[in-house]
């Protein structure tokens, strides 16, 4: 008998709330709503900063999809028309948990609700929210900008939640872990 969707989802849940505030060095803070009835799975704010936090909708997985010499990650999953909310502090992280490590693997794909919601299907009068991504470190698919190293999503959503919901083109692009490279940017004034 294996895991039941629920079960997997609360250990994502988990396992995210613990990258996030490890990897944000202790800034941020990670609630669970009592209701779901918005589909927030998180609510995440930086701490002592309130007034502005981050709703995040997870899909976590224990299985990859072959697909040819790679990977991808892949979800499909009904939604009612009515919870569909896109909004610039609502974003979906979908995420791959090794059942080997039983941590998640990487990369995760930390994506914005509108882009996510651009994608839904419709079939015989259902819509489905449907998410298929590539985790070879080479691919080029329109996701890449969105994937994130798990010891690197505290550090994005603290960046989200700085600038209300955007992400400069800089900080999207991917670079492999323990890869040499110098950062090159412009200097943000504080508010």
């Amino acid at each position: 008998m294996g895991l039941t969707r629920v079960q997997l989802g609360v250990i994502g849940q988990f396992e995210a709330a613990k990258v996030m505030m490890i990897g944000s060095g202790g800034k941020l803070e990670v609630t669970a709503p009592y209701t779901d009835d918005d589909r927030r799975d998180q609510e995440i704010h930086a701490r002592g900063q309130f007034g502005r936090a981050l709703a995040l909708q997870m899909k976590t997985t224990m299985r990859l999809v072959r697909d040819g010499a790679t990977y991808r990650v892949s979800f499909v999953s009904r939604i009612r028309r009515e919870r569909i909310v896109s909004h610039p502090l609502f974003w979906y992280l979908f995420a791959y948990m090794d059942p080997k490590t039983m941590a998640f693997g990487d990369p995760l794909f930390l994506v914005p609700s509108a882009l996510v919601h651009a994608s839904l299907r419709q079939r015989q009068g259902t819509t489905y929210l449907a998410f298929h991504a590539s985790m070879s470190p080479s691919s080029h698919d329109e996701w890449v900008p969105y994937r994130v190293h798990p010891a690197d999503l505290g550090k994005r959503v603290l960046h989200i939640l700085n600038t209300g919901g955007r992400l400069p083109k800089a900080s999207v692009v991917a670079i492999p872990q323990g890869s040499d490279f110098i950062w090159v940017g412009r200097h943000r004034a504080a508010a």
